[in-house]
C-alpha cells in the first residue's frame, strides 16, 4: 500500500514532484515503477474540484492495481465542527447512490451563528472508473485505534459496498481495479463538489467523467488565469526575483485575497466573511489589473455603511457580518475610491446611490439593541460621496479627551483590544489614518465641485494633525496611543512596547510629521525596529499580560501582533521610505520580506511564492524568521502598490499618469508596461543617480513636467523617463 500524494502513508517514493501554478496544482510520484500524476483544479464558475489522474506502469511486467480515491467530509462550519464534535456529526448523512454511482453527503441541519437551519444541497464525490467497492463511514473504514496509515478496510481482499453513514464522521472512498500492461498508462477523473440542485449535480458528474472534457476545462482554467495574471502590468528591473514575484505570484495572491479576503486558509476557520478594512485595501491593490473587480467591491463595501458612518466589520453572501466592528473601518474606503477615480477617470461613481445598513448595533456601534429582531435591513439611501462623508465624520467626531479618535475594541491592530473598551482610550495611528483620508476626500470633493466641503475636510485634517503633534510626539517618535486608564503606550516611558512602527510610517504617509520629526522618527525606526528578516511591528515585545492593552501582550514574544515582523506594516514603512527619498532603504526592506529570497527555508518554512502575514520576530527565544499566516494578508496589495507606484513611481492621477520614481542607486534601467485608460504605456526609466525627473519623452516628443495625459486611443505608446 502506498499513497500517490506522500500523505497520509508517508512512504519514501522513488520520485516525487509537487508543482503549484495559477489555478492548478500537480503531484507526481513514482513508487515501485508505478508513476502517478495528479492535477487538481477548480474550473471557474463551477462548484467542483477536479482531479485529473494519469497512472503509468513503467515496469516490464503486467501490474494489477487497486486504486482508492479518498476524502474525509467536512460538511458544516469548520469552527463549529471542531467545537461541537458531540453534536455536529449527528447531522451527517452520507450514502452511496446506486443510480449515479457516486457518494452523496449532506447535513440534515446547519448552524450559522448557532441558529439551526436546514442544510441546502448535496456534496458529492464521483469517479470516471468502474466502481468495485466504496466506504462512507470513517470509523468503520479505519478500524479501532487505526488511522490512514493502516486502515482496517484495506486489510481484506475486497472492500465491498458500504452504503450509509448516519450521525458519524463520514468519508468518501472508491475501490477501482486497474490492469496495466508493461509501459501502459490509464487516465481517469475524480470530481468533488457541492450544489443545491440535483440536476446540476448529475450534469457536472456526467461532464467530468469524460477525461477529454476535464482536460479541456483544465486548459480553459489555465488560460483564464494567464489572462488575469499576464495581460496587464509587467515590470522589468535589475532584480529578477522581484520581477518574478510582481509579474506573477503577487498578482495571483492579490486575486485570492480579493476573492476570499481573510476567511478560509490554513490558519483561519472561514468565519466572518470578507473583512471591511481588508477588502478596501485588496481592492485598491488589484485596481490597476482589474478595475471592474475594484468597482464591484466599492459597491459592496458602501452597502455595509450605517447612517451614522460606522460600518459592519465585513460581509459574505449571507449578508453583513454581525460581530463587533473595529474603529478603523470607516477610514479605509476613501483611499480605494480615490484610487479608482484616478485610475479610470470615472468620477460619476460618486453619484451612485447605495443603501445604508441598519442592524442590531446602536450608539456608534458600541452596543447591541437587545430588542432588535429584523436582522440586517436598509435604512434609506445616499450617494457614494455621502457615504464617504459619513464615514470620516464618524471617526472625526468619535474622539476622546485629547481630541484623538477612540480606539474602542481595536483599530488596525486587532490585538490592542482592551485599551479602549471603557470608551476612553485613543489611537494615535487612527488619527493619522484619518488625516490621510480627510486629505484624499478633500481632493475628491474639489474635483467633484464641492469646494466648501473640500475646504471643511482640509480644515479637519489640519485640526487633527495639530492635535497629534501636540499630544503624541515623544521626543524621537510618535506614541501609539492612550488607554482607558490614561496611560501611554509606544513611548520611551514604557519598558516594553516602547516604539511602534505604524505611527512612524503613517506620520509620513499622512503628512502629519514635519521634516525635523521625520528625520528623528526614521532614525528611531532604523535603530530600534530593523532586523535581518525585516521590521518588527514594535519593540521590545511584551513578556507578560497587560490588561490595559489586551491580547497583544498575551501572544508569545515575536508572534502575531506581539512584535512580529508584520509584513503588512512593513510595507507601510517602505512606502514612507520612498516618500522620504530613501530608495536604498526601501529596497533593502522589500528584499527582507520577499518570500522567494529567504536565506534558509528550514527556518522560514512557509511557501516561497506568496507573502506571509508575518515572520516571527527577534524577541522570540528560538523561532526568529519563521513565516506564518501565508496567503491572506494585505501585504500583497501594499507590496504591489509600493513597487509600482512608490518605487517605480508610475502613479495614477486625475489627469493621467504621474511619473515620480524612487529607485535604488544600482537600478540603472527599468521598464514597465502599464495599461491605463484604454491605452498601453511602455515606459523605460534611465537612472543616472538622480532623485528627480529630468525629462520625459512620449512617442519621441519631450513633454513638460512629469504628467502623461491619457491617450485613450487603444494604442501602445513608448515613454522614456530620464532621472
Amino acid at each position: 500500500i502506498w499513497s500517490a500524494t506522500y500523505q497520509p502513508l508517508r512512504l519514501q517514493p522513488d520520485f516525487y514532484q509537487c508543482e503549484h501554478s495559477f489555478g492548478w496544482t500537480s503531484i507526481q510520484t513514482t513508487y515501485q515503477q508505478i508513476n502517478t500524476h495528479i492535477t487538481y483544479f477548480v474550473p471557474p464558475e463551477e462548484p467542483c474540484e477536479v482531479w485529473l489522474i494519469k497512472i503509468s506502469n513503467q515496469s516490464s511486467q503486467t501490474r494489477n492495481l487497486s486504486l482508492f480515491p479518498y476524502i474525509e467530509w467536512l460538511l458544516g462550519d469548520y469552527h463549529l465542527e471542531l467545537r461541537y464534535r458531540n453534536i455536529m456529526n449527528l447531522y451527517n448523512r452520507i450514502c452511496y447512490d446506486e443510480e449515479l454511482k457516486i457518494i452523496l453527503a449532506k447535513k440534515t441541519a446547519a448552524w450559522g451563528d448557532l441558529n439551526i437551519k436546514e442544510f441546502n444541497g448535496f456534496a458529492f464525490f464521483a469517479s470516471s472508473l468502474p466502481i468495485k467497492g466504496c466506504a462512507v463511514n470513517k470509523s468503520k473504514f479505519l478500524g479501532n485505534y487505526n488511522d490512514e496509515q493502516k486502515p482496517a478496510g484495506l486489510q481484506k481482499e475486497y472492500l465491498g459496498f458500504e452504503r450509509l453513514c448516519s450521525g458519524e464522521d463520514g468519508i468518501a472512498l472508491f475501490e477501482h481495479q486497474v490492469k496495466l500492461s508493461p509501459k501502459q498508462s490509464k487516465e481517469f477523473t475524480v470530481v468533488l463538489g457541492q450544489t443545491e440542485d440535483r440536476k446540476e449535480l448529475e450534469e457536472i458528474v456526467q461532464r467530468y467523467r469524460k477525461v477529454s472534457f476535464a482536460k479541456r476545462k483544465l486548459k480553459e482554467t489555465i488560460e483564464i488565469w494567464k489572462k488575469r495574471i499576464l495581460d496587464n502590468i509587467v515590470v522589468e528591473t535589475p532584480d529578477k526575483d522581484l520581477n518574478l514575484l510582481v509579474n506573477t505570484w503577487l498578482k495571483y495572491q492579490m486575486y485570492i485575497c480579493n476573492f476570499w479576503s481573510r476567511s478560509p486558509s490554513y490558519y483561519h476557520e472561514g468565519s466572518g466573511g470578507r473583512g471591511y478594512r481588508d477588502s478596501c485595501q485588496d481592492a485598491e491593490g488589484i485596481l490597476a489589473i482589474n478595475p471592474h473587480l475594484t468597482r464591484k467591491r466599492i459597491g459592496q463595501l458602501a452597502c455595509v455603511i450605517r447612517k451614522d458612518g460606522s460600518t459592519a466589520p465585513g460581509w459574505s453572501e449571507n449578508g453583513p457580518a454581525t460581530y463587533r466592528p473595529n474603529k478603523d473601518h470607516p477610514v479605509w474606503l476613501t483611499a480605494t475610491v480615490s484610487a479608482y477615480i484616478k485610475e479610470t477617470g470615472d468620477i460619476k461613481i460618486l453619484d451612485e446611490v447605495f443603501p445604508y445598513l441598519k442592524d442590531h448595533w446602536i450608539e456608534k456601534a458600541t452596543r447591541i439593541d437587545p430588542n432588535w429582531r429584523k436582522g440586517s435591513i436598509q435604512e434609506g439611501k445616499g450617494s457614494l460621496f455621502e457615504h464617504l462623508l459619513k464615514n470620516l465624520s464618524f471617526t472625526f467626531n468619535d474622539v476622546g479627551k485629547r481630541g484623538l479618535p477612540l480606539i474602542g475594541h481595536a483599530d488596525w491592530n486587532d490585538g490592542i483590544d482592551a485599551a479602549g473598551i471603557k470608551g476612553k482610550g485613543e489611537s494615535v495611528w487612527l488619527a493619522m489614518a484619518l488625516v490621510r483620508s480627510l486629505k484624499l476626500l478633500s481632493e475628491l470633493a474639489q474635483r467633484y465641485g464641492k469646494r466648501r466641503v473640500a475646504k471643511n475636510l482640509s480644515q479637519q485634517a489640519e485640526i487633527m494633525s495639530e492635535r497629534i503633534n501636540k499630544v503624541a510626539w515623544d521626543g524621537n517618535w510618535y506614541v501609539r496611543g492612550f488607554t482607558d486608564k490614561n496611560t501611554v503606550y509606544g513611548s520611551r516611558r514604557n519598558k516594553e512596547g516602547k516604539i511602534f512602527l505604524n505611527t512612524q510610517s503613517w506620520a509620513i504617509l499622512s503628512g502629519v510629521a514635519d521634516e525635523e520629526r521625520k528625520r528623528k522618527l526614521l532614525s528611531a525606526v532604523d535603530r530600534y525596529l530593523e532586523s535581518e528578516h525585516g521590521l518588527a511591528l514594535f519593540s521590545p515585545a511584551y513578556s507578560k499580560y497587560d490588561p490595559k492593552l489586551g491580547r497583544i501582550t498575551m501572544f508569545s514574544e515575536g508572534t502575531k501582533e506581539n512584535a512580529a515582523i508584520f509584513c503588512h506594516a512593513a510595507t507601510f514603512m517602505i512606502a514612507a521610505d520612498c516618500l522620504a527619498g530613501r530608495a536604498d532603504k526601501a529596497y533593502q526592506r522589500i528584499r527582507a520580506i520577499m518570500p522567494n529570497v529567504q536565506k534558509d527555508y528550514d527556518v522560514y518554512k512557509t511557501e516561497p511564492y506568496v507573502y506571509a502575514e508575518y515572520l516571527i520576530g527577534p524577541d522570540h527565544p528560538y523561532l526568529f524568521g519563521q513565516g506564518a499566516f501565508t496567503w491572506i494578508t494585505g501585504t500583497a496589495a501594499w507590496t504591489f502598490l509600493v513597487i509600482t507606484e512608490y518605487m517605480l513611481g508610475i502613479q495614477r492621477d486625475f489627469e493621467g499618469l504621474r511619473i515620480k520614481p524612487t529607485l535604488p542607486k544600482h537600478w540603472r534601467r527599468c521598464k514597465v508596461i502599464r495599461p491605463f485608460r484604454n491605452a498601453v504605456y511602455e515606459i523605460e526609466i534611465e537612472n543616472s543617480g538622480g532623485k528627480e525627473v529630468k525629462a520625459i519623452y512620449v512617442d519621441g516628443k519631450k513633454i513638460e513636467g512629469n504628467l502623461i495625459s491619457p491617450h485613450s486611443d487603444g494604442k501602445k505608446h513608448r515613454v522614456k523617463v530620464v532621472l
